[in-house]
């Protein structure tokens, strides 16, 4: 975790000077937790994932770069609350496993997960942080606009959560 942590860190020091016109850099995450209970039967489980947003925003507040990324954790435990499974296991993020995260299969437009960022990243760039957290959401927090639909299927209510703390964050 804290080499993922290091990378997005080492992300928004690179996004700070790389461009000019640049007046602030933030870097803002989310965390969700989410369990199933363990039985007799059967194990529970705890799922963590953070979404980490990396945005560079130029002196009239329109995002000059911008970065997505999500880390997800996991442990099984047996109805003793014992773990099980490897406790020591560092998670790759989702941009680190490319096309090993696998969604590319199950994705409506052909794209995996990290391809669906770099379109909503672009999606993003030249718009104020204001704009982009008034992108309509579906119910299940996927978007709605035509643009950024034909690049990006997936739900990104975590990443607007996240880009709202980078920006708030943003020095």
């Amino acid at each position: 975790m804290k080499k993922i942590l290091s990378a997005a860190v080492m992300a928004a020091l690179m996004l700070s000077v790389s461009a000019g016109a640049m007046a602030a850099t933030g870097l803002g995450s989310v965390t969700e937790v989410s369990n199933t209970a363990a039985t007799a039967d059967k194990a529970g489980s705890v799922s963590v994932d953070t979404t980490m947003c990396a945005v560079e925003l130029d002196d009239e507040g329109r995002i000059v770069s911008i970065s997505f990324d999500v880390v997800q954790s996991s442990a099984a435990y047996d109805a003793t609350g014992a773990v099980s499974g490897e406790e020591t296991a560092e998670p790759q993020s989702k941009v680190e496993l490319k096309e090993g995260y696998g969604m590319k299969k199950a994705s409506s437009i052909g794209l995996e997960w990290y391809e669906q960022m770099t379109a909503l990243e672009q999606w993003c760039i030249g718009k104020t942080v204001e704009e982009v957290l008034a992108t309509p959401l579906d119910e299940s927090g996927k978007a709605t606009d035509a643009d950024l639909v034909s690049g990006c299927t997936v739900h990104i209510s975590a990443q607007l959560k996240a880009l709202e703390k980078a920006a708030a964050n943003a020095k």
